[in-house]
């Protein structure tokens, strides 16, 4: 328990970085409203096109924890990697443990073509965050999550084996 108060507390400043990062992206085509066209219903070429397309075999408006205490923010593709940023109402562990229960299942209702995903995706990293500060940080191997959704492992296993990457980075 006393590595996770470790993490805990190096894990502000890249919290700050992270948050720094993404706050300020618009689409290519500078109107800032995610449509090609520029008139919002998103019917001109793909270029600067709604960015959450860009993720082949992920349904981002599905990706929801049944959590009271942690919400999605903002999810992100970085080249074979996701960054998914949540907030959080609490820093205890055991409550986010339990809360992160439903993640196999929130995962296996965003995945809606596991085979284009797994060719484009490796790793998913999580970084829950309480007003501003990181809380927690895991991962998710792409190869867990198939295995998850194809049944080859149990949601209990499937969550330990997340949970156990919290003090690791991928």
């Amino acid at each position: 328990m006393e590595r996770r108060k470790i993490l805990l507390g190096s894990g502000a400043a890249l919290a700050t970085v992270l948050a720094g990062c993404s706050s300020n992206e618009t689409d290519s085509s500078g109107n800032g409203n995610g449509s090609s066209d520029g008139n919002g219903n998103g019917n001109g070429d793909d270029t600067g096109s709604d960015d959450k397309a860009d993720i082949p075999g992920l349904d981002r408006d599905k990706l929801k924890l049944e959590s009271d205490k942690i919400t999605i923010e903002d999810v992100n593709k970085d080249d074979d990697k996701i960054d998914v940023v949540a907030t959080t109402t609490t820093t205890d562990p055991e409550t986010l443990a339990t809360e992160l229960e439903s993640l196999g299942n929130a995962l296996s209702a965003a995945i809606t073509d596991p085979e284009a995903f797994k060719a484009e995706i490796n790793s998913v990293t999580w970084v829950l965050e309480k007003d501003g500060t990181m809380v927690m940080q895991f991962y998710v191997d792409v190869q867990w999550a198939i295995a998850y959704i194809n049944g080859e492992m149990s949601e209990n296993e499937f969550v330990q084996t997340v949970l156990d990457t919290a003090d690791e980075t991928p």
